[in-house]
């Protein structure tokens, strides 16, 4: 364990090594929440309620919503992850005394913890730049739960974008991936609209994939939006997903790694 506590604490010092990255990530969380002003007020324009949402809520939930979505930096493991094995790097992963899933689990929640701050700064700006009073749920257990749901909401993107890594052992070129499930997942995720606003079909089938409940389901939670049971079907529906995900990726790199021949320790 201590090994992988290494691993956190050399990724969050490298954080402060690279500033200007998380000031961009700072600026893309802000811009995100000042376009979804610049389209609410449109779509808001004489009007009380849009799809449930009061204006307040409806920017409450991007605020959540954007803060979620920026503290998920997993991306960069299946690119850097496919990026080593065809380059040969990922040899040294292969003979450390580290499972390769652990050492990019805990590297990305070093990049995570230390963006924290700086993200929930950024959605505390655009609060007050905008003058918004962000609702909050008064009950323990939707926060509780929330929280618990955007933990494991990170956990699982962690688990699938390492699964798209290591599919470069297989293919020589898994641009087509990184690519297309990019849009994709920002849609699921509810990091572009809120997905109650979907009709009730797309809605229904959405909950029981678990990229809904990466940001939606907790930001919806965190707002008050939706009920603590609703929010327990989502977090029984993720857990699932996350031995999934975990149990795929571990059985797709025994399998594939015997083909590997890569050099480069």
């Amino acid at each position: 364990m201590r090994k992988y506590l290494e691993v956190f604490r050399w990724s969050f010092k490298m954080q402060i090594v690279w500033r200007f990255d998380v000031a961009m990530t700072m600026v893309a969380t802000i811009g995100r929440i000042v376009a979804a002003w610049i389209l609410w007020s449109a779509a808001f324009s004489g009007k009380e309620l849009v799809g449930g949402f009061t204006f307040e809520a409806m920017l409450s939930y991007y605020i959540i919503g954007s803060f979620l979505a920026s503290l998920d930096m997993s991306n960069q493991i299946s690119s850097e992850v496919s990026y080593l094995i065809k380059d040969g790097g990922f040899s040294k992963h292969m003979v450390t005394p580290m499972n390769p899933f652990g050492f990019f689990g805990y590297m990305i929640a070093g990049e995570s913890a230390f963006h924290f701050a700086f993200s929930l700064i950024a959605a505390a700006v655009c609060a007050v730049l905008f003058r918004i009073k962000i609702v909050i749920t008064p009950d323990i257990t939707g926060l509780l739960l929330g929280g618990g749901m955007a933990f494991l909401g990170l956990l699982f993107m962690v688990g699938y974008h390492y699964l798209i890594g290591i599919l470069a052992f297989k293919f020589l070129d898994i641009g087509f991936f990184l690519h297309v499930q990019g849009s994709i997942i920002s849609f699921a995720t509810g990091a572009l609209v809120p997905l109650s606003l979907l009709s009730g079909t797309v809605v229904g089938v959405l909950r029981f994939l678990p990229f809904t409940h990466v940001v939606f389901t907790p930001a919806m939670l965190l707002t008050g939006q939706i009920s603590v049971d609703e929010g327990l079907f989502g977090a029984g529906v993720l857990l699932v997903w996350v031995a999934v995900i975990v149990f795929m990726g571990q059985t797709t790199y025994r399998r594939l790694r015997v083909r590997y021949e890569g050099v480069g320790i």
